[in-house]
C-alpha cells in the first residue's frame, strides 16, 4: 500500500528542516514542501534531494491550493518569530494569515489532516507560579507580545479548520535550541554566549531540543489522533543557567552579574535608536526584555505519558551545538544528525 503524500510548510527553516530528515530517516519516501525562489536549503543537506517540492508562498493563497493537490497530512511548521516593533503587521501576515491560507487550501484540496507547530507562546500564563499545560487559557494583556497573539490567533485557524471537517493536531515547543543558521533565531544565542557575557536577565523558561520537537512532530503523524495537542518542552531553567552550560560548553566564563530590569529597559531603548540611526536590528527589544525577565515553568507529562518521548537533557543539546558551532567557526549554519 503506498504511503499518504506528507508536505511540510516551513521546510528549509529550523523546526520544518529537522522535521524532515527525520521523516526521511524513518522511511517515509512520499515526502512534498514548498519553498520561494530564494529560500535556502543548507539545514537540509542531501535530504533536499529526496523531497518533492512545491513554489509556494504562505501569503499566495493559491500557490497553497496547487501544492496541496493530492496531500493527505499538512505538517504547518512555516512562521515568523519576531520581537522586533516594526514586524507586528507581518507577524499578523504571516502567522495568522498565513495560517488561514493553509486551512483553506486544505480544506479546498480535501487535505485529510493539518499538524501545526505551535508554540508555548500560544497557552496562557499563571500568574501564581503553576506550571503551565496543554490547558493553559490565553489571555491577552499588556505582558502578551505580537508574536504571542499572531501564534493564538493562528491557532485559531486551525480549530476553525476542525470544526469545518479537518483533523487536526498542535504542539507546543517552548524555546528550541540546536543547531542551525548560526545568525538567526535560537541559534544566535551561541553567537552571544561566544561574547562571554558578563550580565544575565533574571528570568526564566522552558527549552527543548529541536530534535526532541521533530520527534514529537513524528509521533503525531504516527497517532494519527483528531484533536491532539501536546506541550513540549525538556527542561526548566533560568537564564543564568543557560548562559552559564552555554559559556562553559564554549570554554569561557560564565556571566556573573544580574541585569536590573530597569537597566535593560534602558539598554533596549538605546539600542532601538542605534538599530534607526546606524541601521540594522537591534538586539534588545522591550518584547525580549519582557520575557527573559519573566519566569515561567512548563509541564511535559502530557507529551512524556502519552508520545512516549524521553527528552534529551539540556547539558546534552548545549554540549553538542556548542561542538557543532566551534567546527563550523560560528559561520554560515551547522546542523546536528536527527
Amino acid at each position: 500500500m503506498p504511503q499518504p503524500a506528507i508536505l511540510i510548510t516551513g521546510a528549509t527553516g529550523f523546526v520544518g528542516a529537522y522535521t524532515a530528515r527525520l521523516l526521511l530517516a524513518r522511511g517515509y519516501t512520499h515526502l512534498h514542501a514548498i519553498r520561494r525562489p530564494d529560500s535556502e536549503l543548507d539545514l537540509l543537506g542531501d535530504a533536499a534531494h529526496h523531497i518533492q517540492w512545491h513554489d509556494a508562498d504562505l501569503l499566495d493563497y493559491f500557490s497553497l491550493e496547487d501544492a496541496f493537490a493530492g496531500i493527505d497530512t499538512v505538517i504547518h511548521s512555516a512562521a515568523l518569530v519576531s520581537f522586533l516593533p516594526k514586524d507586528k503587521n507581518r507577524l499578523m501576515d504571516i502567522n495568522r494569515g498565513g495560517t488561514r491560507h493553509v486551512i483553506d487550501a486544505a480544506l479546498h484540496q480535501g487535505v485529510r489532516r493539518v499538524i501545526h507547530v505551535s508554540s508555548v507562546a500560544a497557552l496562557g500564563r499563571h500568574l501564581d507560579g503553576r506550571p503551565i499545560t496543554e490547558a493553559s487559557k490565553w489571555e491577552d494583556g499588556p505582558l502578551v507580545s505580537h508574536y504571542s497573539r499572531s501564534k493564538f490567533l493562528a491557532e485559531l485557524e486551525l480549530w476553525r479548520g476542525q470544526a469545518e471537517g479537518l483533523a487536526v493536531a498542535a504542539v507546543y515547543p517552548s524555546i528550541i535550541l540546536g543547531a542551525g543558521r548560526w545568525q538567526e533565531g535560537t541559534a544566535k544565542l551561541f553567537v552571544y554566549a561566544q561574547g562571554s557575557p558578563t550580565f544575565y536577565p533574571t528570568g526564566a523558561t522552558g527549552f527543548v531540543d529541536v530534535r526532541d520537537v521533530a520527534e514529537a512532530i513524528v509521533q503525531v503523524l504516527a497517532r494519527d489522533t483528531d484533536g491532539d495537542r501536546f506541550l513540549l518542552n525538556a527542561e526548566n531553567r533560568t537564564y543564568l543557567q543557560l548562559l552559564t552550560d552555554m559559556t562553559h560548553a564554549l570554554a569561557l566564563p560564565a556571566p556573573t552579574r544580574a541585569l536590573p530590569y530597569t537597566a535593560a529597559r534602558l539598554l533596549a531603548a538605546f539600542d532601538a535608536l542605534r538599530a534607526t540611526l546606524l541601521g540594522g536590528k537591534p538586539l534588545l527589544t522591550r518584547e525580549t526584555v519582557l520575557a527573559t525577565y519573566q519566569r515561567h515553568e512548563y509541564d511535559n507529562q502530557h507529551s512524556r505519558t502519552t508520545l512516549g518521548i524521553t527528552y534529551r537533557p539540556l547539558s546534552q543539546t548545549i554540549a553538542q551545538t556548542a561542538a557543532c558551532f566551534t567546527a563550523t567557526q560560528g559561520k554560515g549554519s551547522g546542523v546536528l544528525d536527527v
